[in-house]
């Protein structure tokens, strides 16, 4: 064992090193001729008896008080193995958890308050518990605690288990691993569970909710378990809080979807599965549909910030007298604003101002799957504002122009990132080496199956569907 020189005594009053410490004082030391100068007999602030207490102090306390002065952090007891700090009197499990000192340790680098030296180690440094334990400490087979393990006929288990083998469990009686302690696993996650959601039951004032979250916690549990049930069934209290607030129960599935909206009845969907599967709401898709539609429109209109062009605005109303009228289905309505609304938005066109030609046929450039979509508002806009707006479709080579310029730009980054290059990275340049130079796509997936060919200190050969295909080296 590497043995370390300790660290030399050292007064903190007068500087002198390697001297004999007579008293250490909220983290100072002193030498014994420092402490008959700085602690002059006096009497207790508290209890009045004369003790050496520090002279600079007005307001002094003796040893014996400030040892049983409770913790000023928790409030709890102090005099047994508490500390003394510069801000008073703590215990231990304060002291180490916010009050001690950070150091580093010797083995991760990290800072922490759990630094000690341990002889087990094969050094003297100091090191963290998670370090220490990370040498001596495995989860038993049989318990599954993290803990240090014997060798046995059973394998690696904890002492407990060695020893007492089973025991039965405090609430179910059945026999359970002993290290597991005074419940089994399934007893301790339940009881965690109703007490966790009796104590929910108080933010709810309706007695018919209090009833639901109870229900709701337990089918919880028996469909997903005792442990996922007490971990995850905060993450719907939220649902029943606002029902008991809006309505006092659970109402229709009409009211719900109007309240949540689609998007939002999906982070409920455990309650909502409860609700269908004991029969207390009946799902209705028409009008799921309908209002996710309405929803869409809604999110469509709100890139605008309530500063939406007349167009998109004249647009929108045309859109929603043929609805009315029964010409169109909401579902069409949404499908023809997105890509007029998209439009506008890349071109920042606000207020009277309309789409040019330029500006559509650049769109369409991209987005040419756009299209149908995009004729009707086209001739709204003709229509209406007296314009000769043609939509275009684009030919496929100034699409394949566009393509390759965009996939040149990748391929650039690509080239200049540090080499070598990750075996990801390494695929995407095949993929986009295909598509460049050959015009041929191909997934990742299929590429990872395909094996290369060095052909000369420039290019490489690689085999897809029975043809060869020459790609530079990157």
């Amino acid at each position: 064992m590497t043995s370390i020189e300790k660290t030399k005594h050292r007064c903190n009053s007068c500087g002198n090193k390697n001297v004999k410490i007579k008293r250490r004082y909220k983290d100072d030391t002193y030498c014994a001729n420092c402490y008959r100068i700085w602690f002059v007999k006096k009497p207790c602030s508290q209890c009045g008896e004369i003790n050496r207490l520090h002279k600079k102090e007005d307001f002094a306390v003796c040893r014996s008080c400030r040892m049983s002065q409770p913790c000023i952090r928790c409030g709890g007891a102090a005099v047994k193995d508490g500390a003394n700090t510069e801000y008073g009197r703590v215990c231990q499990t304060c002291y180490q958890n916010y009050f001690k000192v950070k150091k580093e340790c010797f083995e991760c680098g990290e800072f922490k308050r759990n630094i000690s030296r341990y002889s087990k180690l094969s050094h003297d440094y100091a090191v963290c518990t998670s370090c220490y334990q990370s040498h001596f400490m495995q989860s038993c087979s049989l318990c599954g605690r993290y803990r240090e393990l014997v060798d046995t006929k059973q394998g690696k288990i904890c002492q407990k288990c060695h020893e007492f083998g089973e025991i039965p469990c405090e609430s179910c009686h059945k026999l359970m691993p002993a290290g597991m302690g005074k419940r089994c696993n399934d007893c301790y996650w339940s009881q965690r569970l109703k007490h966790e959601a009796k104590i929910n039951t108080y933010l709810l004032s309706s007695t018919l909710m209090k009833q639901a979250y109870t229900d709701f916690s337990e089918w919880f549990m028996v469909n997903k378990g005792s442990m996922t049930a007490a971990l995850k069934h905060n993450n719907f209290i939220d649902f029943f809080v606002r029902c008991d607030e809006l309505w006092g129960n659970i109402p229709n599935y009409e009211s719900l979807v109007q309240e949540f909206k689609p998007n939002g009845l999906r982070e409920y969907l455990t309650v909502l599965r409860w609700l269908i599967k004991t029969k207390q709401v009946v799902v209705d898709l028409k009008i799921k549909d309908q209002i996710a539609e309405d929803e869409r429109i809604a999110n469509l209109l709100a890139k605008f910030d309530d500063n939406a062009p007349d167009c998109i605005s004249t647009y929108h109303q045309y859109l929603d007298q043929k609805l009315l009228n029964g010409k169109t289905s909401l579902k069409s309505v949404r499908l023809a604003l997105q890509p007029a609304i998209d439009l506008c938005t890349k071109y920042d066109i606000k207020g009277s101002h309309t789409p040019s030609q330029e500006q559509l046929d650049g769109y369409l450039l991209v987005k040419h799957g756009q299209y149908n979509a995009l004729y009707g508002f086209i001739a709204f806009l003709n229509k209406s504002y007296g314009l000769n707006l043609a939509c275009n479709k684009p030919s496929k080579d100034d699409v394949q122009k566009l393509k390759k310029k965009e996939i040149e730009k990748k391929m650039m980054v690509l080239y200049d990132q540090p080499k070598p290059l990750s075996d990801k990275d390494e695929l995407m340049w095949i993929q986009m080496s295909m598509s460049y130079f050959h015009q041929v796509d191909i997934q990742v997936k299929t590429l990872r199956t395909l094996p290369t060919e060095p052909c000369d200190e420039d290019v490489f050969k690689i085999v897809f569907n029975q043809k060869e295909y020459w790609l530079p080296k990157i």
